[in-house]
């Protein structure tokens, strides 16, 4: 029988295909199988994150524990120009070797023995991979052996295309520098998409000899190396002037750092929920906004420098979602001599009378024991001199020393009156006032709320300025904080906004300031606190909140009183930078009007239903269905129109020498001063000039006999106002006018 010669010589050509494919693919497996604890450990390795604004404008690049930066960016968004020089570069047949290119070998081999000496090297770009896996300055036959052998593990484990986007994410560039993305922003501060030949071929020889070749040190060198790459292996066209040019504008970690402290805020949140922190992270702020911000709080600063404030912050919210647009923590973050790279957004401090809107909110929501308002926008409160509780007296004082009487709530809360806040608290009752702050996130009055008591209506309690801007934008939202939780009723919010909006309630405490006034609707409330050390501004829109502090982290208090105008400036430029933004053709949009309640004239002296003889007039809101009260303050006495005044307001119109009427037997036999149970301290230095003032008011009879531990002391006219001794020891005082009587006793020690 013929054989087929043919046949088996294809037979034999078929069995060792078969057998070398079998081979490579038993070589492939066992590589791709075979330990390789560096590559597990290098899987774990951190990256820098990428933190951008709202708008996708880079804010700023977090460094590794060693101050490295390191940005990871996946392949496909490096672009091809960049992918195509590095490969150039370092390794022509990156995709057609298995990690070692036998020929590059052969050619570098032949090239140094000529030489005499290491002229050129074989590494390819996986072999420079492995090395930055398992660095080693080790430069041994053995060394060498097991980087190529760790190669081929590498090859076999990944795509072509996965280790080029590990290599371009981990090249070390020097300078604290890693990856192609970081090398760009710590060279030229540009973005992957922005670099030029140029550029790109400068970084691409830095790898090289990072020390020589960095266009920061060696531009010249650079600048050379560079060219010689280009002309070389990309293009003839190369111009040695450019590159000159490129390798000097370069400079040292060019990294943008925009709104410091927010991050650090924002990498603690996620620490403290033991979260990790993302390749990239897009936060709510916008880059615009932030910048103005923080130059609007720089030029209050430096125009207060004299004043001696060094620390400012700036919080700017969004209405809609409570998202942050501006996080200013203070002005110069690296001002180390102000304490620059503390965050005044998250420090306590006492706002003062910032806070005092939402104590008016809950008067408004307040009942009495029969059901009734506590208060009614219509109200007014006594703003007179008085003295609050009995061991612990609190004698508060509003900020200009003088006393306003009669006010109606809406001016006492616009010209920040502090009586009257006093006074509103003293009804409502710091612990459940507390509870209504807590329910507004205000979670450091956790710590000191208590202590403050009554200096809670007056802003004498520690919160953050944090917390008190995201308190103050349920204002405009309706009563609705960001949790979604209905604080206060929606009318409550409503008639809030129109106090704090209303330019004439404002006059007494503020005068017609320009700082308040702005074309579109808008609320302020400022504060000043603890002797000027914290000076306070909020400002609103349905649309933005905006939060501003000034003062001293050292605890000094500044020179001068500066009141909260510089605040109340920042806060105001910041919302007319963000309304003109939105509201170009100047279609703004209003507070939205109380549903439940209408405008209804009303005397301005008393807030009630105006009769005849009411010489002026305004409009408050009434609760839709209630009936008011017809004044009787103003009267026609023998055809003159008089206005008379309850007793309470004895004592002001005494101070104050007011030619006005008191209708003394409008109100009980009352103790105005002092408070029973009161503790005098006695003081040798003013023996002679020490008395106990004694005041009450009100009664049906013009005089009344004072009784002094048990005797009778003295008989006293109206109005009813006597001194007692100074004397060391417990006693008790009773006054009397035969119908009623007033018993107290208070302490000397």
């Amino acid at each position: 029988m013929k054989l087929n010669y043919s046949r088996i010589f294809r037979s034999l050509w078929f069995r060792f295909a078969v057998g070398l494919l079998g081979v490579f693919i038993a070589i492939h497996l066992v590589f791709r199988f075979m330990p390789y604890p560096q590559f597990d450990q290098f899987l774990k390795r951190e990256y820098s994150t990428q933190f951008f604004d709202r708008n996708g404008n880079l804010l700023q690049v977090s460094s590794l524990d060693d101050g490295l930066r390191r940005e990871y960016t996946p392949l496909k968004k490096i672009p091809k120009k960049i992918r195509k020089i590095l490969i150039k570069a370092e390794d022509q047949r990156f995709y057609f070797h298995s990690g070692v290119d036998s020929l590059a070998v052969i050619s570098a081999f032949f090239q140094n023995l000529i030489s005499k000496r290491t002229v050129r090297g074989a590494s390819t770009i996986t072999m420079q991979l492995v090395k930055i896996i398992n660095p080693s300055s080790e430069k041994t036959f053995k060394r060498k052996l097991s980087d190529a052998i760790n190669a081929f593990k590498l090859e076999a484990r990944l795509s072509k295309n996965k280790i080029l986007e590990y290599y371009l994410n981990n090249i070390p560039f020097g300078m604290n520098t890693e990856g192609i993305t970081s090398a760009a922003h710590s060279f030229f501060a540009k973005e992957l998409d922005q670099l030029t030949l140029e550029e790109i071929c400068c970084l691409a020889v830095i790898p090289r000899r990072p020390s020589a070749y960095n266009p920061v040190i060696n531009p010249s060198f650079c600048a050379e190396r560079a060219y010689d790459l280009c002309w070389e292996k990309i293009t003839k066209k190369a111009d040695a002037q450019k590159f000159i040019e490129t390798a000097e504008k370069a400079e040292p970690n060019q990294f943008p750092f925009y709104a410091p402290h927010y991050i650090i805020h924002t990498v603690s949140e996620y620490k403290n929920n033991n979260q990790k922190l993302p390749l990239q992270l897009y936060l709510p702020v916008d880059i615009d906004i932030q910048n103005n911000a923080r130059n609007f709080l720089m030029q209050a600063m430096n125009e207060a420098d004299d004043s001696r404030i060094h620390n400012g912050a700036v919080l700017v919210l969004d209405n809609s979602d409570g998202s942050v647009l501006a996080w200013v923590g203070n002005g110069d973050f690296f001002d180390e001599k102000n304490s620059g790279q503390i965050d005044g957004v998250l420090v306590n401090n006492q706002m003062g009378s910032s806070m005092k809107p939402f104590l008016y909110a809950m008067a408004l929501e307040e009942k009495k024991d029969d059901g009734t308002p506590l208060f009614v926008p219509s109200d007014i409160i006594a703003d007179i001199p008085r003295e609050f509780g009995e061991e612990n007296l609190y004698i508060p004082m509003n900020f200009n020393n003088r006393f306003n009487g009669p006010k109606r709530l809406r001016v006492c809360l616009a010209s920040s009156l502090n009586i009257p806040a006093v006074t509103i608290l003293d009804s409502i009752g710091t612990d459940k006032y507390l509870e209504k702050l807590y329910s507004l996130g205000f979670d450091s009055l956790h710590k000191n709320g208590k202590k403050a008591g009554l200096g809670l209506a007056l802003g004498a309690g520690e919160v953050t300025l944090y917390e008190l801007t995201r308190a103050f934008a349920v204002f405009p939202r309706d009563g609705l904080s960001f949790d979604n939780k209905q604080i206060y009723e929606k009318d409550t919010a409503r008639i809030i906004c129109d106090f704090l909006s209303d330019k004439s309630a404002r006059s007494l405490g503020f005068g017609y300031s320009q700082t308040f006034q702005t074309d579109y609707p808008s609320i302020f409330k400022t504060g000043t606190a603890n002797q000027y050390q914290n000076i306070v501004a909020l400002g609103a829109t349905p649309e933005f909140t905006v939060g501003v502090w000034m003062g001293n982290f050292s605890g000094s208090t500044v020179v001068g009183k500066t009141g909260s105008s510089l605040p109340a400036w920042i806060a105001k430029s910041i919302l007319d930078l963000l309304t003109n933004r939105i509201h170009k053709n100047h279609d703004y949009t209003s507070f939205a009007e109380p549903e439940n309640y209408h405008l209804e004239k009303v005397c301005s002296l008393t807030g009630k239903k105006c009769n005849d003889y009411c010489p002026t007039s305004v409009h408050e809101f009434v609760r839709n269905g209630t009936t008011l009260e017809s004044c009787t303050w103003h009267k026609n006495i023998n055809n003159q129109i008089q206005t008379i005044y309850p007793a309470e307001y004895q004592r002001w119109t005494r101070i104050y020498n007011k030619n006005i009427n008191i209708d003394y037997a409008s109100s009980n036999f009352t103790l105005i001063t002092p408070t029973n149970n009161t503790v005098y301290y006695y003081s040798y230095l003013n023996e002679e000039k020490q008395a106990i003032q004694v005041e009450a008011i009100g009664g049906y009879k013009d005089t009344m006999q004072v009784f002094y531990d048990g005797k009778f002391f003295k008989k006293v006219e109206r109005p009813f106002k006597f001194s007692l001794p100074v004397e060391i020891g417990t006693h008790t005082c009773l006054l009397t006018n035969d119908i009623e009587e007033i018993q107290f006793s208070f302490t000397v020690e």
